[in-house]
């Protein structure tokens, strides 16, 4: 489970810090105990994110009370169709990463990274038992208690805005400018990641299925505080002097109870508009832009001409010999795109179907039947595998100077990616033909997204940290952050035509049947999209600064 469509995990996002003295020289592993706490924070943070995004669109597309059988009556959900929630979803991941570019500025100019990181973490907390809320008593049919819901989640975006850019700068702070054990103390950061992604649908996912959705989305409460409960126990002992506020400003704490109750304010606006029906407004005239076959192709026609116009601006402003790397990064950041866009059906569309489309008994009708969100964890459990191994390949072809490029990894990854949803297409194969698909397609489908993921990983910001101008380089790792939203968003808008595709309203060149249509798009786009990078790597090479890179 990736930490999003970002960087590899063994660089640090933002400037390289000498820890200041006071800092606990205690040890474990060979590493300051602070690493380790830090890992702890981030652990719980995750837990409660991906425990909230497998949960999201299954909650959603349940039917209410009025509308269910026997089976689903005692857990309803809010009726909406697979479109909105995709939608939703969309809107949700998307802006997950787009917020982070205005925490990174507020800690790093403002507040500090320590501050940020107890906001965004209270933040998280509070839109999680605001979700759980919603779904008490006659909220969880009400639009009041819809409304209530849209707050949540509004506040878990801006918390994240908080959170996210602050533990990895943190880390950094541990260690002096070239320390070796720098990339090794990444890398087990990144296990916290994906240890938190591991537990959190046995927990969040098992209470929200099979209990009720509001105690899924109260555990992921749960989880948060215990992290910021750790860090406010252990930050005094083992990270003293690390994230503090830049030392001009006079009064940071001022400053942070201004960003914190500005995000409450933010947040209750947001779920009024909803409440007034301007969200709704807003949406329909999205749907019209998309109904629209002029403006379907007008819209993204100006867009693509406009950005395609300001890159080529950017790039006259850049000298001579930094333009052919920086090109390099906009081309890297596009495929990137491609590639996230299509990892993210993993919380929608490949979410839905496996609640909806797999045999998940154990051993057959009556058995244990293995609750939907516990597939969310086979991506996480596979890292903790596979990235080893593949940390081993890495080194030992690097040895060899046999260690891929970084356009020749993006493009194993596309195509890996894609390798995958052939699984999918299967499993959409058996179910046009009145069957349930057997697990074993899913987990195949994971196994091969993650094999795609790890071949992908040390791309991302750690390339625009050793590429990008100096003077650019805040502004280009902003725009890397912008590429991750576009991803999130527009995975959730191409998950929302599944059931278009899969009705025959929307025609693609091929026809498997139902859903295999849907799936196979991906199939095509990926492996499409690696094969192209692949053609023109000697071109790229070209650009890049360090074509070993």
């Amino acid at each position: 489970m990736s930490n999003g469509p970002v960087t590899n995990p063994q660089t640090p996002v933002g400037p390289v810090y000498t820890p200041p003295p006071s800092v606990n020289t205690k040890q474990i592993l060979g590493h300051p105990m602070g690493l380790f706490l830090l890992f702890l924070v981030e652990m719980w943070e995750r837990f409660s994110y991906y425990g909230m995004r497998g949960l999201l669109v299954l909650y959603l597309i349940r039917r209410t009370t009025e509308m269910a059988g026997a089976e689903t009556e005692l857990n309803p959900g809010r009726g909406w169709s697979k479109a909105e929630a995709s939608v939703l979803y969309g809107w949700y991941t998307g802006l997950a990463y787009l917020f982070p570019i205005f925490g990174g500025i507020i800690a790093d100019k403002l507040i500090g990274t320590h501050r940020s990181m107890l906001v965004g973490g209270i933040l998280i907390s509070l839109g999680h038992i605001v979700l759980g809320f919603s779904g008490m008593g006659a909220f969880a049919q009400n639009q009041e208690g819809m409304a209530i819901f849209m707050a949540g989640l509004a506040l878990i975006v801006c918390g994240t805005g908080h959170f996210k850019p602050t533990v990895s700068v943190m880390v950094g702070q541990l260690y002096a400018s070239g320390d070796p054990r720098r990339d090794g103390a990444f890398t087990i950061f990144y296990m916290g990641i994906n240890l938190g992604a591991f537990l959190c649908a046995f927990v969040c996912g098992t209470l929200g299925e099979k209990v009720g959705w509001h105690w899924g989305f109260g555990a992921a409460a749960v989880g948060m505080i215990l992290g910021l409960g750790l860090y406010t126990f252990g930050k005094p002992v083992l990270l003293r002097g690390i994230g503090e506020a830049p030392a001009h400003i006079k009064n940071p704490s001022g400053a942070t109870a201004v960003f914190f109750v500005g995000s409450i304010v933010l947040s209750a606006l947001f779920a009024l508009a909803y409440h007034a029906g301007l969200i709704t407004q807003v949406g329909e005239l999205m749907k019209k832009v998309g109904e629209d076959s002029t403006l379907r192709i007008a819209v993204p026609a100006v867009l693509i001409v406009g950005l395609l116009g300001w890159i080529g601006w950017f790039l006259s402003q850049n000298r001579p010999e930094d333009r052919g790397p920086v090109l390099s990064i906009f081309i890297f950041m596009a495929f990137n795109t491609f590639f996230w866009c299509a990892f993210e059906q993993a919380g929608s569309s490949i979410n839905v179907f496996t609640e909806q489309n797999t045999d998940r008994f154990i051993a057959g009708p009556g058995s244990f039947e293995v609750p939907a969100t516990w597939f969310q964890s086979v991506n996480a459990g596979l890292i903790f595998i596979l990235a080893p191994i593949f940390a081993i390949i890495w080194t030992k072809l690097g040895k060899k100077n046999l260690n891929p490029s970084q356009p020749v990894k993006i493009a194993l990854g596309l195509i890996f990616l894609g390798l995958g949803y052939l699984f999918m297409v299967m499993a959409g194969k058996v179910v046009g033909g009145g069957a349930k698909a057997g697990m074993i397609l899913v987990v195949a489908t994971y196994f091969w997204h993650t094999v795609g993921e790890l071949c992908l990983s040390p791309t991302g910001l750690s390339y625009v940290t050793k590429t990008a101008p100096a003077r650019f380089m805040a502004l280009l790792m902003g725009i890397w952050f912008v590429s991750s939203f576009v991803a999130g968003l527009g995975g959730g808008l191409i998950a929302a035509q599944v059931e278009a595709i899969e009705k025959g309203q929307i025609k693609l060149p091929w026809n498997f049947g139902g859903q295999a249509d849907f799936f196979f798009l991906f199939v095509v786009t990926s492996i499409g999209a690696g094969v192209v990078i692949l053609i023109f790597t000697p071109l790229l090479k070209k650009l890049m600064r360090n074509p070993n890179d």
